[in-house]
């Protein structure tokens, strides 16, 4: 996981949009999968989120990506153990931005995985409207799904999940 921040990192300070502010990126990024639910809350706790909604199956935070407001939500297998990890980010108006960093993600994720096709997928939230998608497996077991949505880049959304522009989402399927 820490491929995927230092090639995310690298991405933007050659694109010279680089930021640096307190964030939990890098907790984030490099969770692994199995951790309890206590270590996984601590952990994003210490880089600065905020727990939004505790539930046994489930976690949900705030905080910062790379200068964009996100939302984290984890979920837990049966055994109280991380299986999905979820990142949801919100727009800060500029579009052009919004795109840049969505590409140093994808090139990020690119470089840790291999190359995949980006393909246009319905928007299910704006009819006639499109979303882009990315789909790497880094193993039988891992399935990393990126999803861009342009049209939530051009205004400031409202708080639900579904007005995020970026959607980055991890799930292993070790133990289902």
């Amino acid at each position: 996981m820490r491929k995927i921040l230092y090639s995310l990192l690298l991405c933007l300070l050659l694109t010279g949009e680089a930021i640096s502010a307190s964030n939990s990126s890098e907790a984030f990024l490099s969770l692994p999968f199995g951790h309890p639910y206590a270590r996984v809350q601590k952990r994003m706790e210490n880089s600065g989120a905020k727990v939004l909604t505790p539930r046994k199956d489930s976690l949900t935070m705030e905080g910062m990506f790379e200068s964009y407001p996100a939302t984290f939500i984890f979920g837990f297998h049966k055994n109280k153990i991380m299986n999905t990890k979820s990142l949801y980010l919100q727009s800060m108006g500029n579009a052009e931005y919004d795109q840049k960093f969505y590409e140093a993600l994808q090139k990020g994720m690119n470089a840790s995985y291999g190359k995949t096709q980006e393909t246009p997928t319905a928007n299910t939230r704006s009819a006639g409207k499109i979303m882009l998608k990315n789909v790497w497996t880094p193993d039988r077991y891992t399935t990393i799904t990126l999803t861009y949505n342009p049209e939530m880049s051009k205004r400031f959304p409202g708080s639900s999940i579904n007005s995020k522009f970026i959607q980055l989402i991890y799930k292993y399927d070790k133990w289902d």
